[in-house]
């Protein structure tokens, strides 16, 4: 992740913790900081490195929520796009379908159904 991102340091609100750290993990090599669980072992926070950047994932956010519609991609800058967007792929993510216009890159959603940019796929 990088390019910067103004969302650099996001928080990321979803409804499971430990899959969506775990396809981080998996897709763009993320390294968990730090977690906070629940005594049965639920994930309620987890925070990550990701290309230099902190990324926080939760099931609750004290921020007010976006009035503004959805989110605009969270972008990527891999050094690899191709590869990046086939791990996505093989870790569960779908492409999203393309405006019509010249392709500038690759749109995905993760399993909480966020939405990323690869510019270069």
């Amino acid at each position: 992740m990088g390019g910067g991102d103004p969302r650099d340091d996001a928080h990321l609100t979803v409804t499971d913790v430990a899959t969506v750290t775990a396809f981080y993990a998996e897709v763009f090599e993320a390294l968990p900081v730090q977690r906070e669980c629940l005594l049965d072992g639920r994930v309620l926070h987890a925070e990550l490195l990701v290309g230099g950047h902190r990324l926080t994932v939760s099931e609750w956010s004290d921020r007010p929520a976006d009035p503004g519609g959805p989110p605009a991609p969270l972008a990527l800058t891999p050094a690899d796009p191709d590869l990046l967007v086939r791990r996505a792929l093989a870790a569960g993510a779908t492409i999203e379908p393309t405006d019509g216009g010249p392709p500038t890159g690759v749109v995905f959603r993760d399993p909480a159904g966020l939405r990323w940019a690869v510019p270069g796929a």
